[in-house]
């Protein structure tokens, strides 16, 4: 079979990035991921489940009037810009009552297109379309006993194209 790997208009490869820290109580990687990605995009999606009132009574009163709320059975998702105001209350009030990141999910875009996730209460992460250099910045940052999967992205649409 040949492959014929996705390299970006600079010709560096492009990688897909899944990664899951170690438990931990110090989520100083969350926020150096997280003030990263938070400057390369325009939107981003905050998924809390229902049940946590307490998060999403603060989201809507940070927010104010600035975002879309959409309900989907046990899940509330906050679409908002990317702004100032909003990244400074995710990168300096984001621990909860049980130590852990408030929000169970956080997706970021620009242009409509996927830049990063952090999902499973900061426990897990997908930097799509990356290069070495941010691979690089992402191991930089993460606790060493990280474990990452790296894929390239033809090897996604082999698999995909496999399925259909």
């Amino acid at each position: 079979m040949d492959y014929t790997f996705q390299r970006r208009g600079d010709g560096r490869l492009i990688y897909q990035l899944h990664f899951e820290p170690p438990y931990c109580d110090n989520y100083d990687y969350w926020v150096s991921l997280m003030t990263h990605y938070l400057s390369r995009s325009d939107m981003m999606e905050i998924h809390c489940w229902t049940e946590e009132s307490e998060v999403i009574e603060e989201l809507e009163s940070i927010l104010e009037n600035s975002y879309e709320a959409v309900v989907e059975s046990n899940i509330t998702i906050f679409k908002v810009k990317t702004t100032p105001e909003v990244i400074h209350h995710l990168l300096t009030a984001n621990i909860g009552k049980e130590g852990e990141i408030k929000w169970f999910s956080i997706f970021l875009s620009k242009n409509n297109k996927t830049v990063f996730h952090s999902e499973h209460w900061g426990k897990e992460f997908f930097a799509p379309d990356v290069n070495e250099e941010e691979i690089a910045f992402i191991t930089s940052v993460m606790p060493k006993e990280t474990n990452f999967h790296q894929y390239q992205a033809s090897d996604v649409d082999l698999v995909w194209e496999m399925e259909e």
